[in-house]
């Protein structure tokens, strides 16, 4: 029992699974969409354009949290009005304002000052470092999601799986877009501050790909996504404990280790497929 119950010992470890709690929720429902959609490559793109507002952030002496949310807050309006008036798709749109937003937070980087220690746990992740302010807002994003996934539950599943459908139906597809970014944007700011820039990606996508290959109606693909980032959150932070090891890496790890574990043993493409494919394959005697 010690080694369920020690890590929840002391105040700092009881946020951070507050926090990755919350996180696994956010990329539980948002990630079903995001790999449905197909859109790993924009929330990469803007858990690295939030890094100018969090620059700006941490020069000014303001919240990391709030400056990276104006950044993302600005990419998504510029992902949604390029794609909609410059005649690009939205994977042009996505390149161009990341390459740009990335490149000013490298300059504001190199030009405000040393900042190696704050941006280098913003890049990386510090979990055990998240304030009680940091989960209020955390908090408020979570219900926000949550909200807004539910009231537009309809028309984001239309246009998950046949946008000009939905779109002769009345769907408004350009506005649902820009929701959906600003949603992902929102979430990706609060993952950022705990998962770290660099691997945020994977709580977006492990957990929702898992339920993929699990479950065949969305409403449970998106409650299942929710159980798997729930275990890799707190799994990674009963890892990182007792192991002495980061522990945005270990949720990370841990999601990762979910996936293989039930890709392997997915009747729809792992062992058990493979086994019966085997044997349908064998020559029958006479």
């Amino acid at each position: 029992m010690s080694l369920l119950t020690d890590p929840w010992g002391t105040e700092l470890v009881t946020r951070a699974g507050i926090e990755l709690t919350l996180i696994g929720i956010l990329g539980g429902v948002l990630g079903v969409f995001v790999v449905v959609r197909g859109l790993p490559y924009t929330v990469e793109a803007f858990a690295h354009t939030v890094l100018p507002g969090a620059v700006l952030a941490v020069a000014l002496g303001g919240s990391i949290v709030l400056g990276g949310l104006a950044a993302a807050a600005a990419a998504a309006i510029g992902i949604a009005l390029a794609s909609r008036y410059a005649a690009v798709s939205e994977d042009t749109a996505v390149g161009v304002v990341f390459t740009g937003l990335f490149a000013l937070g490298v300059l504001l980087a190199s030009a405000l000052g040393p900042l190696d220690r704050d941006v280098s746990s913003f890049l990386f992740g510090s979990v055990l470092g998240v304030s009680r302010e940091d989960l209020s807002a955390s908090a408020v994003v979570t219900l926000v999601v949550l909200v807004a996934v539910a009231a537009l539950w309809r028309p984001l599943v239309a246009t998950a799986f046949d946008r000009e459908a939905a779109s002769g139906d009345g769907v408004r597809v350009a506005a649902l877009d820009a929701v959906l970014l600003a949603l992902i944007a929102l979430a990706v700011v609060v993952a950022v501050r705990a998962i770290g820039n660099v691997l945020v990606l994977a709580m977006f996508v492990a957990p929702a790909a898992s339920a993929r290959l699990v479950c065949r109606r969305l409403p449970a693909t998106v409650a299942t996504s929710v159980g798997y980032g729930l275990a890799a959150g707190i799994g990674g932070l009963y890892l990182s404990f007792h192991a002495g090891l980061a522990a945005g890496a270990s949720v990370v790890l841990v999601a990762t280790g979910l996936f293989a574990v039930t890709w392997l043993a997915s009747p729809r493409g792992g062992l058990p497929a493979w086994a019966l494919r085997a044997r349908s394959a064998r020559p029958v005697r006479s």
